[in-house]
């Protein structure tokens, strides 16, 4: 190597520390914002915590006011909660059912379509969902698109539309 080359690395070497030196010392944005974000992650992380106080103690007044409203009579409690389950289904609702739309895109696989099913309150149970689409006639014949389900439909009423077989009676 040179002389002249080690020479400039050098200088070069002390230059550089010597703008990092008098950086900090009249705050540059050179090193000092390294500062100002960990100021802004601490700032940051305590209104973070705030929040999470404020939610923790708002959950714990709503299990409290919930403890109060079934501790007075849970008997009586327990009659209001089966009787309108009782009352909700009518000749009408018992017929129709729940009815939602199901929007069927590519990739998506037989336990995402149960669980979209699912969510849609169509089904209870997204595995006997997932296991039924999972045979090799319906796996890879599922269409993509929308579909009007009905939870007065079968498993393999559901998947025959969301494949769109035909039913063979």
């Amino acid at each position: 190597m040179k002389r002249s080359s080690l020479r400039a690395f050098g200088i070069a070497c002390f230059v550089i520390g010597l703008v990092l030196t008098l950086s900090e010392k009249v705050n540059l944005p050179i090193v000092s914002s390294a500062n100002i974000n960990e100021e802004q992650y601490k700032t940051e992380i305590a209104r973070l915590e705030k929040q999470l106080t404020d939610a923790n103690e708002q959950i714990s007044q709503l299990e409290q006011t919930q403890q109060v409203a079934q501790s007075p009579d849970e008997d009586a409690a327990d009659d209001k909660v089966t009787e309108p389950e009782e009352t909700l289904p009518t000749a009408d609702s018992a017929d129709e059912g729940i009815t939602g739309t199901l929007y069927i895109y590519g990739g998506l696989t037989p336990a995402e379509v149960a669980q979209k099913i699912k969510d849609l309150g169509i089904i209870k149970n997204s595995i006997e969902m997932e296991l039924f689409l999972a045979q090799p006639e319906y796996a890879k014949s599922i269409q993509k698109g929308q579909f009007e389900l009905n939870s007065s439909m079968t498993v393999e009423e559901i998947a025959n539309t969301i494949t769109g077989k035909t039913l063979i009676e």
